[in-house]
């Protein structure tokens, strides 16, 4: 088991042994996870990232979602530059 030392500014030393075991290099973030027995420390490489594969359902028809989400994107911007200008009335 290995320690650190807090610093008056919250920096923690992560020992290079462990460093090297996770591939936590200079300028990789970390993210701090809460659970039941403390906190838990790991990179968010792309490890990490690959861990959520899987998480949202899809149809399996990406490129067909992606062509509806275009159009209703495009038809919204549309409609924001085809507004009626609201004419001002002189009494």
């Amino acid at each position: 088991m290995e320690t650190s030392v807090l610093t008056v500014k919250g920096q923690l030393l992560i020992p290079k042994r462990i460093r090297n075991k996770y591939g936590i290099k200079s300028g990789v973030k970390v993210i701090f996870e809460e659970t039941e027995k403390g906190v838990v420390i790991r990179p968010m490489n792309e490890n990490y990232f690959k861990s959520f594969r899987g998480i949202l359902k899809s149809t399996g028809n990406f490129k067909e979602e992606m062509k509806k989400m275009k159009a209703e994107e495009k038809k919204l911007e549309e409609r924001k530059w085809h507004l009626p200008v609201n004419s001002k009335k002189t009494k």
